[in-house]
């Protein structure tokens, strides 16, 4: 837990900053973060984000934008430690959110703290938004591009639709638009949660084999075809057990089926207005590509490209497969610039 602690932060005007605190990125990483700074950005009178941002490798006027880069669920910053570097040497600077309730960042629950447990899922949105105005804004200069990967795709994805002018344009990486399980599975989760609920019960972790995380590791590799890079996130959990998140809540799963069924509609992919592009895995074992095709069909700023041989976490594929995935994001982003 001493990975997480932090000091308060002194402004550069002598004014101690309440909103603002230091914090630090977790140490043995087998790729460390790379040089940058890490705060923890107050959201609410209880819950503070944690925010990494890293200085452009080129001068101003030759750097790209600001990438805000945000993972999915169960994840922390320090798994995209490459991803980050990736970026800056594309010629970006890079803002790094971890999520509520995950890695580092406040609002983990006092009952039990490796179960992922708030009902409202769009409280990711209120809190991408106050760091996103409150802080990031303030220190990095636009274009905004949003990059995410799947639990993070749906909150920016959203975001971009709620609370318009924060990204000039989206990149999602197997994003979480639409559950996988069948509409029966789902009905009776609502029901069975609503009991719970009755009873202060929505807290009780949603068991399965293919979320249990309860040792601290995955059981198996459905995530990626490159086991190298799958067992180095692993050992990142064991060294650092403190940022496992083993299961999720009955009331927070309802509550992201919920904002799932509320973003798949034509009402509300009609008011994007900024470009999205999708990588979509091949062999996808956790997300609904189905719903993903049809979030294009549904929009006319959404694009999307399948990437054979690959599974749900595409920025942790081989080296072939993330660097065309990379590729496509850069042109993506130059190409909405360009407009």
């Amino acid at each position: 837990m001493e990975s997480c602690i932090h000091v308060i932060r002194v402004g550069c005007c002598g004014h101690m900053s309440k909103r603002v605190s230091q914090s630090q990125f977790l140490e043995g990483l087998d790729i460390p973060m790379p040089s940058g700074d890490c705060y923890l950005v107050s959201v609410d009178e209880e819950v503070s984000i944690r925010v990494g941002l890293f200085e452009s490798l080129l001068p101003s006027e030759k750097t790209k934008g600001t990438i805000v880069l945000s993972h999915g669920y169960a994840e922390y910053m320090e798994k995209y430690a490459e991803t980050v570097k990736d970026f800056l040497n594309l010629g970006y600077r890079v803002a790094m959110i971890e999520w509520r309730s995950h890695g580092c960042s406040g609002g983990r629950s006092d009952i039990r703290r490796d179960v992922l447990h708030f009902k409202d899922f769009d409280k990711n949105i209120s809190d991408l938004n106050i760091v996103m105005r409150d802080f990031i804004m303030q220190r990095f200069p636009p274009p905004f591009f949003g990059v995410s990967h799947s639990m993070g795709g749906q909150i920016n994805l959203r975001t971009a639709v709620l609370h318009k002018g924060l990204f000039h344009s989206l990149a999602l990486s197997a994003p979480m638009i639409g559950p996988k399980e069948h509409p029966f599975q789902l009905a009776l989760l609502k029901i069975v949660t609503s009991i719970n609920e009755l009873f202060w019960l929505g807290h009780r972790p949603l068991k399965s084999a293919a979320t249990d995380r309860a040792s601290g590791r995955s059981s198996y590799n459905r995530v990626t075809m490159d086991d190298r890079r799958f067992e180095r996130n692993e050992r990142i959990v064991d060294r650092h057990p403190y940022v496992n998140i083993a299961f999720k809540s009955h009331s927070w799963s309802v509550g992201a089926v919920n904002a799932m069924q509320k973003t798949l509609r034509k009402s509300f992919l009609s008011r994007l207005d900024i470009p999205v592009f999708i990588g979509i895995a091949e062999d996808e074992k956790l997300v609904a590509n189905q719903a993903i095709y049809k979030a294009i069909a549904l929009s006319d700023y959404i694009e999307g490209k399948l990437y054979p041989d690959t599974r749900h976490e595409l920025f942790m594929e081989t080296d072939a497969s993330r660097q065309v995935f990379l590729e496509d994001i850069d042109n993506h982003f130059m190409k909405a610039s360009s407009v």
